[in-house]
């Protein structure tokens, strides 16, 4: 899955914006080291002229038929292998493609029933990129909303989870974006496993466990020595 995620550095965002899809510089207002489901972020998508926009929305996708402003169901990923006939998101991959932009996501590597380890998760040389999302538009009352989609994990993310989000390199990311509808097949060919070689995965401080903490310091690197393997069944020594 892909529960939090990071925006870093805004200024290499910007420039990675305009470079990718033209768009004038995009101020954020601050760095995000720790972004949160029920937030709203920036979010890269079309408006109905074609222009590429990036409006901010709330992460925590609500389907159109909910009309309560405290929804039961709000999901932050859609599994990208059933999206084209998922009731809830097979309309919105058709019409309400995304862009989630990001230079880093965090995972946690579960070791027992009370200890997980955080990771910081991210392509080599801290270079920002995209995870591919769907979005559901808001009503008077709430504001539209957006959940990333995940696949398989690489053999890097294998590691420490089953999943891992959809990243999309540039090409891809404009193939996403672009209008009209998608097949099953270019679900599945624009979201395989990024390359496990072109990722870095580090271990990092538990104070990225609360999402109160969206500061620097979470990204502070901590040891992390793997446990043994655990003895097969009957072997004594």
């Amino acid at each position: 899955m892909c529960g939090r995620y990071r925006i870093k550095d805004t200024d290499e965002l910007s420039v990675h914006l305009r470079r990718t899809f033209g768009i004038p510089d995009w101020v954020a207002d601050k760095p995000r080291y720790n972004i949160a489901p029920s937030q709203e972020v920036p979010i890269v998508t079309m408006d109905e002229e074609g222009d590429v926009i990036v409006p901010a929305m709330r992460w925590g996708f609500v389907p159109f038929w909910e009309k309560s402003d405290r929804p039961k169901l709000a999901p932050i990923n859609a599994q990208a292998e059933g999206i084209a006939t998922s009731g809830m998101f097979r309309q919105s991959v058709q019409k309400r493609r995304c862009l989630v932009p990001a230079d880093g996501f965090y995972e946690w590597l579960r070791l027992d029933e009370k200890l997980k380890v955080p990771f910081d998760i991210h392509l080599r040389g801290g270079r920002p990129f995209f995870m591919a999302g769907v979005y559901e538009q808001g009503t008077p009352t709430r504001p539209p909303t957006f959940a990333v989609l995940t696949t398989q994990p690489n053999a890097l993310m294998a590691k420490i989870h089953r999943r891992m989000p959809a990243i999309l390199d540039d090409a891809e990311a404009k193939q996403w974006l672009a209008p009209g509808e998608v097949s099953a097949e270019k679900v599945a060919e624009l979201t395989v496993p990024h390359p496990a070689e072109d990722m870095e995965a580090v271990s990092i401080s538990a104070l990225v466990n609360s999402p109160k903490n969206d500061l620097p310091e979470v990204l502070e690197p901590v040891a992390f020595t793997p446990p043994p393997p655990k003895p097969v069944q009957g072997e004594l020594f």
